[in-house]
């Protein structure tokens, strides 16, 4: 087994807490004390929605130790990572603190000048009780991040952490109930039963990160409810290369970047590589002496090295395994080396086609395909053939090759020379078609827990400007509706 909770060496010495599941007849409970919590307007003063992101805030940094070795028990993952991937999401809820006075602001839109004395406003008021399901991969980062939106927007919110994290999980329980009003933040722990559960019922909001399949299933049983959904999901996000006047050192270090973090088991992962024939040896070549900079300890290895972590468990470790022995590509980067112990496998790039079983579902592991094609413009008819990915990689030095897949793609998100770095920079996050639906991070998260609500308030001593739509509807009436249904059309627009 890849860890038992107990952490040795630099991870310290300290027992996590045991993961126990939620029990069933518990869910309705919690979801109907916190409706009633939601009612009594708990989270309507601003005040309370910073203390409840300031604990939390507190809770990420006191505990900081604690989170890293509970990351490490289930992930593998270097504390390096874990305090800047996981732990660092501490500045989402201080950053929305700052700005919750803004957010919150009413809006006054600009109307005509006969509604202006109405009062016309825009308020943005909290959706409710809100459900929180997050998955395995960074179990602590994409539990708190649509938590600090949930909370700035001021929802009562239940989380569901993944079970595939269990240490995490089970910390989670244990520290939520210790900083968070258990009038706004309930977490429910369990497997399939529990989630079918929860989803019974209905909430406000869902928001759910995870996988394709699961995210048809959450949007069926959110659909009975009509309840709103944000799905944050995932898929093949594309490497391409344009290596004209490319610095190929440069690249390979930030292409494997991406891929080495958390051993490739992240949703904006970069998963395979469109690149043209010449350029594909001098790019191994740089790949090969990157790993033996970033590894020089274990002779350009990864596979040993305290600073890489491993796949998840058994079940992923053998996923990933079959989709490489199922390809008929050859590698050409790294060899086919694993340590079935713990569950980590060596960093490989097999050269492929686009029928190759490695092109067939998201990898989410450190296995990279390399497709070649002829150029630029064979790459982005590639992607658009496929599922729309969740973020897009060019490495170009050409402004209008970045054009085109400005104008021409579409992604989740659009990086240019690097990989991953979108998400060091706040802006908002969300994918387009399979890879999710609806936004996250910053403004943008409050947003999807937030309704717009448009308000005005007639006065009484406007009547005589409103009678003209009571009955009955003169010829006059008609007249003057024709006048005011039928706009001016702006010219030159044919």
């Amino acid at each position: 087994m890849a860890s038992n909770g107990k952490l040795n060496g630099t991870n310290g010495h300290a027992a996590l807490p045991e993961w126990h599941s939620t029990p069933l007849e518990e869910i309705p409970k919690i979801h109907k004390d916190l409706i009633a919590s939601f009612r009594t307007g708990i989270m309507w003063p601003l005040a309370k929605r910073k203390q409840q992101l300031a604990a939390m805030a507190r809770m990420m940094t006191e505990q900081g130790d604690l989170w890293a070795k509970a990351i490490y028990a289930d992930l593998g993952k270097p504390e390096f990572q874990a305090n800047l991937f996981e732990i660092g999401i501490a500045h989402q809820a201080v950053r929305a603190i700052a700005d919750l006075d803004e957010w919150t602001a009413p809006l006054k839109p600009d109307v005509h000048e006969r509604h202006a004395e109405w009062n016309p406003t825009v308020y943005k008021i909290p959706k409710g009780v809100v459900l929180i399901i997050s998955p395995w991969n960074y179990p602590l980062t994409l539990t708190m991040q649509p938590l600090v939106s949930a909370l700035a927007a001021g929802n009562c919110a239940v989380i569901k952490p993944s079970e595939l994290a269990p240490h995490v999980s089970a910390l989670m329980a244990e520290l939520v109930p210790k900083y968070f009003d258990p009038g706004v933040v309930r977490l429910v722990n369990g497997g399939v039963k529990e989630t079918t559960r929860l989803l019974e019922l209905k909430f406000d909001h869902i928001f759910y990160t995870g996988n394709g399949a699961v995210g048809r299933i959450i949007a069926q049983a959110a659909a009975r409810h009509l309840t709103p959904i944000t799905l944050e999901l995932g898929g093949k996000s594309p490497v391409v290369i344009e290596p004209e006047g490319l610095d190929f050192k440069l690249v390979a270090k930030r292409i494997l970047n991406g891929k080495l973090a958390n051993a490739g088991q992240t949703c904006v992962a970069p998963d395979y590589i469109l690149c043209p024939e010449a350029a594909q040896k001098p790019l191994m070549e740089a790949m090969t002496a990157a790993m033996g900079d970033f590894f020089h300890e274990t002779d350009g290895k990864a596979l040993h090295s305290p600073h890489y972590g491993r796949i998840v468990n058994a079940r992923h470790f053998q996923r990933v395994q079959n989709l490489v022995e199922k390809s008929t590509g050859k590698v050409v980067f790294g060899e086919k080396q694993t340590d079935p112990e713990r569950y980590a496998m060596e960093p490989i790039v097999i050269k492929t086609d686009g029928e190759d079983d490695l092109m067939k579902e998201e990898i989410f592991g450190p296995v990279f395909p390399l497709i070649t094609v002829k150029d630029v413009d064979e790459a982005i008819n590639f992607i658009e053939d496929r599922d729309h990915p969740l973020s897009l990689y060019v490495f170009t030095k050409s402004e209008e090759t970045k054009q085109k897949f400005i104008s021409r793609t579409r992604s989740g998100g659009l990086v240019f020379n690097d990989t991953m770095e979108q998400l060091a920079v706040g802006l908002q996050f969300g994918g387009i078609g399979e890879s999710g639906m609806g936004y996250t991070v910053g403004k943008a998260g409050y947003d999807q827990f937030t309704h717009y609500r448009g308000s005005v308030d007639v006065p009484y001593e406007h009547e005589e400007a409103v009678s003209l739509r009571y009955p009955p509807y003169t010829k006059e009436k008609i007249d003057l509706a024709k006048i005011i249904a039928r706009p001016a059309v702006p010219e030159g627009h044919d």
